[in-house]
């Protein structure tokens, strides 16, 4: 006869171990999750998933063998760009060593009517690097920088990331004057784009090009400075590879020097007057950004400012280190995208950890840091493994415009549900360069950053809420950025650059056989040419 306490005894010793498995189970996954969040990508991200879905699906007509007169780094097949949104069949990617590199292969397109497109590493993400059946040249191998550090000038060709450019100036304790946040690009790609940065003197890159030197359709090479050919001049610097291929730049550069960061929290309402009154013409003041809160509990209310200020500081400048925090920040942003409470988390973790693992030295706790240093940034930890994209978004305001837009901005965001992960906020000043100016005075650039998966639903939530932030932008007095995705109407865009005719009418000046194009110039310069 069995005992009367083993029936109790089974039923206890069963629900300890399913108790046991669903909490190892529990630990399995939330292990297995923080590692996904934080690890670094295994290779490539790759998608076939395409937004806006094309008419045609994308075919490529590959170059064959015998096309032997440029050196192809891949025949047919396709290309994409950061967003991953973008799969599209090209004729062939030729490897750029050399100015006659790219004189031959300008000839190539030219007997065979194909399009031609300038690329390097193509974070534009509406097709500006690419076209359809067309011939990319990759712009890699141009990559030399001589530096004549007496004059404070550098001679960049345009293949060169802004890493290499960085590391090459440090050693002669010199610095860059603008460029990106972010030190991964191609300088012939922030060109093309007139990009702008946290150095918000002069913040766009544009007033910092002494000259530089362009390849024609034809394959004559010309000199375009403010002096020497100044409507080239203005017309390819944030012209998007369409008037021309830029084959090297000289830039001013400035001495590297050592700040003190100083952070500041406060309402959105009264960043512009914090910023008019101890930033804007403050000769101390080194570089500068905002930043936005996306926490639930002060969504797009909370605003902080970075601000760096010059200080004296004696002995040699520490040298550059990269960033030894990637997975706890990668981590941090991935969990951001799951929701409420990522964002919550991440604000806090911004607010009181963030300050402490700063790339700093000093005492008593003041940061101090040099220019080279912040300004020294490839944002690694936003490659992830994730089955996602984050895409970019630029919208630029007058300072006394700032509240209407970031009112505007919460209440479209909060409505459509488009996954905003982050705002960043700088400053642009008045843009009297370059032909397509998106500063027509001093202005704010909010840096929006949106996360979503590979699929229709979410994608038309961010083109719908795209469209509408635009027109936020346009009714603050504003404008958008153009190195993003297509969505925006051929009617926004003119009331954004009401000088865009002009410049697709100088672009066939220039290219007359319409050599160069992209994906940006297929749908919107042909429209132009046709109104």
């Amino acid at each position: 006869m069995s005992s009367p306490l083993r029936g109790p005894t089974v039923k206890r010793r069963t629900l300890l171990v399913a108790t046991f498995s669903t909490f190892a189970a529990s630990v399995f996954m939330t292990v297995r999750k923080i590692l996904e969040f934080a690890g670094a990508p295994l290779g490539e991200k790759q998608s076939d998933f395409v937004f806006p879905r094309p008419a045609q699906p994308a075919l490529a007509r590959a170059a064959t063998p015998a096309d032997s007169t440029i050196a192809f780094a891949q025949r047919g097949g396709f290309i994409n760009d950061a967003s991953h949104l973008n799969r599209t069949g090209v004729y062939g990617i030729v490897n750029i060593g050399n100015e006659a590199d790219v004189r031959n292969a300008l000839q190539f397109a030219r007997e065979r009517g194909l399009k031609v497109t300038a690329a390097g590493q193509r974070h534009s993400m509406g097709g500006q690097t690419f076209v359809e059946n067309g011939l990319v040249l990759d712009m890699h191998g141009l990559h030399r920088i001589t530096i004549d550090a007496a004059a404070k000038t550098v001679n960049v060709q345009s293949g060169a990331v802004w890493a290499d450019v960085q590391r090459a100036l440090d050693a002669h304790g010199l610095s860059v004057k603008a460029m990106q946040s972010i030190n991964i690009f191609t300088v012939g790609g922030t060109l093309s784009v007139n990009a702008h940065g946290i150095a918000h003197d002069p913040g766009p890159i544009a007033p910092t090009v002494k000259s530089l030197r362009v390849m024609l359709t034809n394959g004559e090479i010309k000199t375009a400075s403010p002096s020497l050919n100044p409507d080239l001049f203005r017309h390819v610097l944030g012209g998007y590879g369409l008037c021309g291929i830029i084959l090297d730049v000289d830039l001013d550069v400035v001495d590297n020097e050592m700040y003190e960061r100083h952070t500041t929290y406060m309402g959105y309402q009264e960043f512009a007057d914090f910023y008019k009154q101890h930033v804007d013409g403050n000769t101390a003041v080194g570089l500068v950004y905002g930043r936005l809160s996306v926490s639930p509990s002060s969504y797009l209310r909370e605003a902080a400012i970075h601000v760096y200020q010059r200080t004296p500081y004696s002995g040699p400048l520490p040298a550059l280190v990269p960033d030894s925090h990637d997975a706890l920040q990668r981590f941090v942003i991935n969990f951001s995208k799951t929701g409420s409470l990522g964002r919550r988390v991440r604000w806090i973790l911004e607010k009181s950890v963030e300050p402490k693992i700063h790339t700093c030295g000093g005492d008593s706790g003041v940061c101090l840091v040099s220019r080279n240093q912040e300004m020294y940034d490839s944002m690694h930890y936003l490659e992830n493994r994730l089955r996602d994209t984050d895409i970019l978004q630029e919208y630029f305001v007058p300072y006394d415009r700032m509240s209407e837009f970031v009112d505007g901005l919460r209440t479209v965001v909060q409505r459509t549900g488009a996954n905003l992960l982050n705002v960043t906020i700088r400053i642009v000043h008045r843009d009297t360069v370059t032909a397509l100016p998106y500063a027509r005075q001093d202005m704010f650039g909010f840096v929006l950053y949106f996360n979503l998966g590979f699929n229709e639903p979410q994608s038309r939530v961010l083109e719908q809420t795209t469209r509408e932030l635009i027109d936020v932008a346009l009714a603050a007095g504003g404008a958008f950025y153009l190195p993003y995705q297509l969505f925006y109407s051929l009617a926004q865009l003119r009331q954004a650059y009401p000088e865009i005719d002009r410049h697709f009418a100088a672009k066939r000046k220039y290219d007359p056989i319409d050599l160069l194009s992209n994906k940006f110039y297929q749908k919107y310069g042909r429209d132009s040419l046709s109104a």
